[in-house]
């Protein structure tokens, strides 16, 4: 694994850290300022500024003390500036449902650091019984 994926995959835990501990503001921080993120529901929030937001509603609502964990993360670096980054993710709400998904995110290195530029979260319909 080269440096740049590694970083990319310390940065996602550190989200998953974040979001996991309902603070919408370290969760946020990831993004680069002009970050996108098109929720799994289809919301699309435009800046750092907004992204935070979302999240806090996030995090004081449906998902109050939910933990996130993701999957096996992949990274496709595109060049010395950008790169996909995906996972499986699964949402454990207390006393809520066990949800499934997927992400992809589009990195972008900027000043020294990768910062995720796009964000595509998308949540599984729930299975049969």
């Amino acid at each position: 694994m080269s440096p740049d994926e590694a970083e990319i995959i310390r940065v996602h835990q550190e989200f998953a850290k974040c979001w996991s501990r309902g603070d919408a503001r370290g969760a946020a921080a990831v993004f680069a300022d002009d970050g996108v993120r098109v929720g799994a529901r289809g919301d699309v929030q435009r800046g750092r500024a907004a992204i935070e937001h979302a999240l806090d509603a996030l995090f004081h609502g449906n998902f109050r003390g939910a933990n996130v964990t993701l999957g096996i993360n992949t990274v496709r670096l595109l060049g010395t500036e950008y790169a996909l980054w995906q996972a499986s993710l699964e949402i454990f709400v207390p006393g809520g449902p066990h949800l499934r998904g997927h992400a992809l995110d589009v990195m972008h290195r900027r000043d020294g650091r990768w910062w995720v530029l796009e964000s595509h979260p998308k949540l599984f319909p729930p299975t049969g019984p």
